[in-house]
């Protein structure tokens, strides 16, 4: 009976010990996360450019911009780790807009990066086009941090 008093307490122990060894691992690389400056400016043709700086954490999106003016909402997702990059995503109304890549995401990498504003819908990705269209440029979008 001893013993199986003792398995049962080292049972007990050993689902104490993992849930406190576990909770203190996740929650220093929480902590650990600071926020990253992210400074942008948004060069839209025939209107007023505008800039701001922003704290975003890393490996969350985070919203640089809700323009109604210019009718775009901006956001970034820094990623964490030793390479510098992250993802640009835009939204664009009434008139619908894209990166060159045909869609309203683009990874971009190093600490600046420069992206080009098209007019136009992203394409799904469901349809391939047969021929390749032509989209004018509207303005950038200029990221550093």
């Amino acid at each position: 009976m001893g013993q199986s008093d003792g398995q049962q307490q080292c049972a007990g122990c050993l689902a104490i010990a993992s849930i406190y060894y576990l909770a203190p691992q996740q929650g220093p690389s929480q902590e650990a996360a600071h926020p990253i400056k992210v400074t942008f400016a948004v060069v839209v043709e025939g209107k007023e450019p505008f800039s701001a700086e922003v704290s975003c954490l890393p490996d969350d999106t985070c919203s640089l911009a809700k323009h109604d003016d210019l009718g775009i909402n901006l956001a970034i997702t820094v990623f964490s780790g030793s390479e510098a990059h992250g993802e640009l995503s835009i939204y664009c109304s009434p008139n619908s807009c894209s990166f060159r890549n045909l869609r309203s995401r683009i990874e971009f990498f190093g600490r600046r990066a420069t992206v080009d504003i098209l007019s136009g819908e992203a394409d799904s990705g469901v349809t391939t086009l047969l021929v390749a269209r032509q989209r004018p440029r509207i303005g950038e979008v200029l990221i550093s941090y």
